[in-house]
């Protein structure tokens, strides 16, 4: 086998040295890795064998031929490159044609909104020393939904709210609380601090408030010693850090599986200054957060049902921080790479 790898080496680098072009390089790069008959029949020989021993040794052959097939290509595509830049300055009819192509003046860019929303999270987050942790985009019935006393007949499990992948038990996950779910399940110690940014991705209509994709932030804490008078300060401090101003916040009793008593938290519409428009649907506020105690059968479903423990959680939509704090009307700027809108979004930025 590694002696038909080295002929399959030394026919592809005859093949490089008689091109002169990039289009003749991806032809090549072509053949001999998505169309490679052999490539591909060790794909599948290491998909079908039973064998554990077989399959390290595909594996490794596999991982061989990668390596040494990607090295040879790059180093011809290099000097391919090196070869094409130097021409010009041999041959003055080529000169004008590169200079339309090579950008001269420096372009200072801006950090993206929902960057820097997440970046103040992050410092406001770890000042308070909690323990940040990446999540699963792709997760399972039992952590999106189960630990987190949503029943099984509930309309979040839907596929018209809900995005199932071929595994019905897998999906796209519908909120970051996903980790909360995880971490009082895995995490033993009597106090938990975590907090948690990312995508996630909801069956909905794509409108000025509302993206099948967003982004959350997620946090709780767990302890024998919380209330939710430490909730509401490290929340409310949070805002204030984000907005950077006086800004209306109101806690409203709500209702959310997971949470016993829960809340919602809204701040006043940055439109119509409260006097109602469509972005806050004429009510002069905007939903940005559900929230609560961490309900006491969602810690006995996770093992932790000591009578003294308590928690707090809380789910947060990024993009809504982002518009509140930069005074942006509608969430599909964030994702329609419009340059003028990603160098002039922060004109209210104060």
């Amino acid at each position: 086998m590694n002696n038909e790898i080295e002929k399959i080496f030394l026919l592809l680098k005859k093949e490089l040295k008689e091109i002169e072009n990039l289009e003749s390089w991806k032809q090549i790069k072509a053949k001999y890795l998505t169309k490679s008959l052999f490539f591909n029949n060790l794909k599948n020989n290491l998909k079908n064998s039973k064998d554990s021993e077989e399959k390290i040794k595909i594996g490794k052959l596999i991982q061989f031929y990668l390596l040494n097939i990607n090295q040879i290509l790059n180093n011809k595509r290099k000097d391919l490159e090196n070869s094409f830049f130097s021409s010009y300055q041999k041959n003055p009819l080529l000169e004008k044609e590169i200079s339309d192509i090579i950008i001269t003046k420096k372009i200072r860019g801006n950090i993206h909104p929902l960057t820097k929303i997440t970046l103040m999270i992050n410092k406001y987050f770890d000042n308070l020393n909690f323990n940040y942790v990446y999540g699963n985009e792709i997760e399972i019935d039992k952590f999106n939904f189960d630990y987190l006393n949503i029943p099984k007949d509930h309309p979040a499990r839907e596929m018209q709210d809900t995005f199932y992948l071929e595994n019905e038990n897998k999906l796209l996950r519908t909120h970051t609380t996903n980790i909360t779910a995880r971490k009082l399940l895995l995490d033993k110690s009597n106090l938990l601090k975590y907090y948690t940014t990312g995508i996630v991705y909801r069956n909905d209509d794509n409108d000025a408030t509302h993206s099948i994709q967003f982004n959350q932030l997620d946090f709780f804490m767990l302890s024998k010693s919380i209330s939710l008078a430490n909730f509401k300060y490290i929340l409310i401090n949070l805002l204030e850090t984000i907005f950077d101003k006086n800004i209306p916040i109101r806690f409203r009793p709500s209702y959310f599986p997971f949470t016993e008593p829960s809340f919602e938290v809204d701040v006043g519409c940055f439109k119509c200054k409260q006097n109602g428009c469509e972005i806050c649907k004429n009510s002069g506020w905007i939903e940005i957060l559900g929230s609560g105690m961490i309900s006491h059968h969602v810690l006995k479903l996770v093992g932790k049902d000591d009578s003294n423990m308590q928690g707090f959680a809380a789910g947060i939509g990024i993009e809504r921080l982002a518009m509140l704090r930069f005074n942006i009307k509608d969430i599909r700027n964030f994702y329609l790479n419009n340059l003028s809108f990603l160098r002039n979004y922060d004109k209210g930025d104060k």
